[in-house]
């Protein structure tokens, strides 16, 4: 197995289009892993607690809607 500092040099030494490719790659490959790591969360209940607070605030009032959250930032 190379090391990190081997596939970095590697990385490094690849030319215009094969950096490019394997920058997209990279990058699904990474949206993957984010995607598969968020919904195993969801699955697991982590967001449980924060999307109930979420809605008590939102059905006491205490929310902005999106529109004008956006226009004052």
């Amino acid at each position: 197995m190379s090391t990190v500092l081997e596939i970095e040099q590697a990385i490094e030494s690849l030319p215009g289009q094969d950096f490019e490719v394997l920058a997209s790659w990279f990058d699904e490959a990474r949206a993957r892993r984010v995607d598969a790591a968020f919904e195993r969360a969801i699955h697991a209940g982590k967001f449980d607690q924060m999307a109930a607070k979420a809605l008590r605030d939102h059905q006491a009032g205490n929310s902005t809607p999106l529109n004008e959250f956006l226009c004052s930032a």
